[in-house]
């Protein structure tokens, strides 16, 4: 008998197997061409380069492109909607009889009214609360001479809330050369307003300072009487804020000083202003302890630059 052969050692099935894997890979192959082919006859891609149409790589970025600006036109028309809807519910809210003014406190007003404030406000009852252009209100309220700052800010559902802080006086200035009369000085320097019947004078006056009304001492001689007005009005007790009756500015004679419970003049002169203060307590507090203020008939502190010269009244 003759002996059998296995399947993996026939001859003929190991050819017709090999046969069979390359005809199939040439089908594949055929096939894989064919539907590349297909495919970008469908998209209606142009041939680029070597084959007839673009690499898989160009199609997918024409293809992100594509859906990139879909989307583009897409969040541009609902940006559009928002905005439209937004308009239209704004428009519905100033129209709301539940959202108009019915309330409105002012704080901080000493000098000026809360009417006054609310008339340069242009605030009413029942206008609608959103309506109010807050910004503008501010404005025409800080042009009153006497509010330095302000803030309006709405009170929901139906209120306004106005705090305004006026100037703080320093010193009257006297004008009468300009023909403007007394004017009050704030912290700043700032010549802000003038002086009206009824209105509180307990301030010290600056008197020989040319200026028209709404200057600053800002340099100057007239700066540095008010510094030293400054520096009285920081609380000490020697000498205080309420202590100073006048502050003249004399020109070649230096600044000149006059308390208010004594008649002699304090030589101030010009420059080292915030040295000489505090040499010029001192000086006072020295005077009082010993009791020789009496007998003062003035102090020079332009006499030199480290000596004081107090001249004495004597028989």
């Amino acid at each position: 008998m003759r002996p059998e052969l296995k399947k993996s050692q026939s001859p003929l099935v190991g050819a017709s197997r090999r046969r069979y894997q390359q005809h199939r890979a040439v089908r594949s192959g055929a096939f894989r061409r064919f539907r590349s082919a297909f495919a970008g006859e469908r998209r209606g891609l142009p041939p680029v380069g070597n084959g007839p149409y673009r690499k898989d790589g160009e199609v997918r970025r024409g293809g992100l492109l594509l859906r990139l600006s879909k989307t583009g036109v897409l969040a541009g028309l609902l940006a559009v909607l928002l905005a439209v809807t937004a308009m239209r519910g704004w428009q519905m809210l100033e129209r709301a009889d539940s959202l108009r003014v019915r309330q409105v406190t002012v704080q901080g007003c000493r000098t000026v009214s809360d009417a006054e404030v609310l008339a340069l406000a242009e605030i009413r009852q029942g206008e609608p609360l959103l309506a109010i252009d807050l910004a503008e209100a501010e404005e025409r309220v800080r042009s009153h001479p006497w509010i330095d700052t302000v803030s309006i800010r709405r009170v929901w559902p139906y209120g306004l809330h106005v705090q305004v802080q006026e100037r703080r006086p320093l010193a009257l200035i006297n004008l009468e050369e300009n023909g403007a009369g007394l004017h009050y000085v704030d912290q700043h320097g700032m010549i802000f307003a003038a002086l009206q019947p009824g209105q509180d004078i307990d301030f010290p006056v600056l008197t020989g300072i040319s200026l028209p009304a709404g200057a600053s001492l800002a340099d100057g001689p007239a700066a540095e009487a008010a510094q030293f007005l400054r520096l009285a009005a920081q609380g000490n007790p020697v000498l205080p804020l309420q202590a100073v009756s006048e502050v003249h500015v004399s020109g070649d004679g230096g600044i000149i000083a006059y308390l208010a419970e004594r008649p002699f003049p304090i030589h101030l002169g010009y420059g080292n202003i915030k040295t000489k203060y505090l040499h010029l307590v001192k000086l006072l507090e020295r005077l009082h302890r010993k009791e020789k203020i009496d007998n003062i008939r003035e102090i020079r502190m332009d006499y030199q630059a480290d000596r004081i010269l107090v001249a004495k009244m004597e028989p």
